[in-house]
């Protein structure tokens, strides 16, 4: 049994094309009553799969397309569900611009970056005002949350900032509340320091440190950092105190320039 059918299926076509002649013969060489039935029967035999495949196949097809449409309108909505998010991130961005008061009475210019300078971490940005706009060398520039950094160079229309992350830049400090002076730097291993802190002040922890105005680049008061760690330093002058930066220089979007005093 298994050898006949083996062989069936081996000659299947060829099988299937004498079956094929024998019904054409029969329904030509067949009366008139007969030859109905075996037309119907040649009809369900051969014909009617090749339509129902057809059938098949053009669902399977409306079935891809219906696919690629709902993949696209999900996209769709993937994009429109990120602009809204993104529309609502900038409203509350807004919101509290809207509340931003510089310290001091100072005149600041509101300006976009345009690209970030990195260097593992960011160490400058260039935004899209520059000296027609009066825009200056060495103005500070801030955010709401305290002092960015300040202009390096000035195009016509254009600026580049050292962030306060650029291990060249330095800001004259003061503790807000003892007024204890010292200098702020960053380090690209040790992070943002505070220098030249006598070994006797009175600081802790989450003292604010603010400009001091020395210097004449950065106007007063300006926020620059929390304290975060004081390392003991038995026997020495100076004491070594890490800082916590006000401003996050990873997320820093609309800047001011600091461009003078209020007449």
């Amino acid at each position: 049994m298994a050898w006949s059918s083996t062989i069936f299926f081996r000659n299947r076509r060829f099988f299937n094309f004498i079956l094929a002649i024998a019904v054409i013969v029969l329904v030509i060489l067949s009366n008139d009553q007969v030859r109905p039935m075996l037309g119907d029967l040649s009809f369900t035999a051969f014909y009617s799969p090749f339509v129902k495949l057809k059938t098949n196949i053009e669902a399977l097809r409306n079935v891809v397309e219906e696919n690629h449409q709902l993949k696209k309108q999900l996209m769709e909505l993937g994009l429109q569900l990120s602009a809204l998010q993104e529309a609502k991130r900038e409203n509350s961005r807004l919101r509290d611009l809207i509340g931003f008061r510089p310290v001091g009475d100072y005149q600041v210019l509101p300006v976009k970056i345009i690209s970030v300078f990195q260097h593992f971490y960011p160490i400058g940005a260039m935004i899209n005002k520059g000296s027609d706009d009066g825009i200056r060398v060495n103005q500070a520039v801030v955010n709401r949350f305290g002092l960015a950094g300040k202009i390096k160079d000035v195009m016509s229309h254009s600026a580049t900032v050292q962030l306060l992350t650029d291990p060249g830049n330095s800001v004259a400090v003061r503790v807000a509340e003892t007024h204890q002076m010292g200098t702020v730097r960053y380090s690209p291993d040790k992070g943002m320091t505070l220098f030249n802190m006598p070994a006797d002040a009175q600081i802790k922890k989450g003292d604010l440190i603010v400009t001091s105005g020395l210097g004449g680049v950065f106007p007063p008061g300006l926020a620059v950092a929390m304290i975060d760690t004081i390392f003991p330093n038995q026997g020495e002058v100076l004491k070594n105190v890490q800082l916590r930066p006000a401003v996050n220089f990873f997320e820093i979007d609309e800047l001011y320039v600091v461009i003078g005093e209020r007449r």
